[in-house]
């Protein structure tokens, strides 16, 4: 189990990626509602509402913590209104951001350990060990 305080011993044997974390990706079926929540209460700063990028015919929201950097996307999912449908208000995915060099190493990294990933629209697709998705782009 990892230590939970930063060690200052680092193996230079591994990779050392500069990885940030990019965003929390939310599954809403009220886009509207649902900005309005983040913005109003919480207040976060709204960015964009436009196309999704990767799911078509969706829209998705980007808001930001005042800081220029957006921290969530509220992606539109009307579908899971239903009761019986899980995941809803659940995280979708975490998303990193990589330089561009570190994301073809991770890549690499993938094809040789044969670590299953999707790669769309230039955008990599890991699950974690506990089935949770990762999206990992390009900066």
């Amino acid at each position: 189990m990892p230590s939970s305080s930063p060690s200052t011993d680092h193996d230079s044997s591994g990779p050392s990626p500069s990885v940030q974390l990019d965003h929390a990706s939310v599954m809403t079926t009220d886009l509207e509602e649902a900005t309005s929540f983040y913005v109003e209460v919480l207040g976060l700063t709204l960015y964009s509402v436009e196309d999704d990028p990767v799911r078509e015919d969706r829209q998705r929201a980007m808001l930001g913590d005042g800081s220029g950097h957006a921290v969530i996307e509220l992606i539109e999912m009307p579908e899971m209104a239903h009761p019986s449908v899980p995941g809803r208000g659940a995280i979708h995915h975490i998303g990193f951001s990589l330089s561009s060099r570190d994301w073809h190493a991770l890549r690499s990294r993938l094809d040789a350990t044969e670590y299953s990933y999707q790669e769309v629209k230039g955008r990599l697709f890991i699950r974690d060990t506990d089935g949770l998705v990762l999206e990992i782009e390009k900066e």
